[in-house]
């Protein structure tokens, strides 16, 4: 037997930029989607905190008096981004491509291609 067929992480070494953009493999893939939700929701992340800025921050103030829809859309692209970004590529795509497979017993997903393409789409929808 071949230990190799065991084990769970690949090694998600991108040598170049047709490595990534032809994989067919789904626990590779899976890690493209981790990999892009991390980097997603660290920008999230970033949001959050200048809103938590601004409400600790009584008197002297981040976003200025003139600009006070700049807070609405910090809170609103901070949730659209959590949820779109982090959270659905996140889950679905991330784990669901690693151990959704694995849970059924089969050795591929049915269409790898646009399932590579859909994370490549993530990337380019930011």
């Amino acid at each position: 037997m071949n230990i190799r067929s065991y084990t769970l992480w690949v090694p998600c070494v991108v040598t170049n930029s047709t490595q990534m953009s032809l994989s067919v493999n789904h626990k590779r893939i899976g890690l493209y989607y981790l990999l892009n939700a991390l980097l997603l929701g660290l920008s999230g992340s970033y949001l959050s905190y200048i809103i938590r800025i601004e409400l600790d921050t009584s008197g002297n103030r981040l976003i200025l008096q003139d600009n006070l829809n700049f807070y609405n859309l910090i809170s609103t692209l901070h949730g659209l981004l959590m949820i779109f970004f982090l959270v659905i590529p996140g889950l679905f795509g991330g784990l669901g491509n690693i151990y959704y497979i694995m849970l059924l017993g089969s050795s591929e997903v049915s269409f790898p291609r646009v399932n590579n393409i859909a994370v490549l789409a993530i990337s380019l929808s930011y």
